[in-house]
């Protein structure tokens, strides 16, 4: 009678890549809770909202004004003088030296403004020409979107 020989078996190692799974699952869920694409919106702006602008991305360092006049910069309001301060203008706004520069810019030159549709003009051309004169050439009013 003839034995056979059992063959050696291999040990299967288990596969590594479901604590890999895991962990890039934990950070997305982190990244998710942590982080915001936008800053939030005060609840009690009731923004202006356009048809035809093209639509850009948000600011995420916008100054909001309320229907009283109220400036709130990321949710806490400010007094004009607060506000000017947190937005220098930098030394070539005041030379002039950005007037040749494409409109696609540097975004950090472009001051946005995020204002109540019933905000009256007289309580909103104070602000504008107090920025004007503290040296930014470059201000956009935020609408929304139609629809939004």
């Amino acid at each position: 009678m003839r034995m056979h020989k059992a063959k050696a078996h291999k040990k299967v190692l288990p596969d590594n890549t479901i604590p890999l799974i895991n962990i890039v699952f934990l950070m997305l869920i982190f990244f998710l809770i942590a982080g915001t694409v936008a800053p939030p919106v005060s609840s009690d702006l009731n923004p202006a909202q356009s048809r035809s602008l093209p639509q850009m991305p948000p600011a995420a360092n916008a100054v909001e004004i309320l229907a009283d006049g109220t400036l709130i910069h990321h949710g806490r309001a400010v007094s004009k003088e607060e506000i000017l301060s947190l937005f220098p203008a930098s030394p070539e706004r005041e030379q002039g030296a950005d007037d040749a520069a494409p409109e696609g810019g540097d975004a950090h030159e472009i001051l946005h403004i995020l204002a109540d549709k019933a905000l009256p003009s007289s309580k909103l051309m104070p602000i504008l020409q107090a920025f004007r004169a503290a040296g930014h050439k470059k201000i956009r009013l935020v609408t929304l979107q139609e629809g939004q």
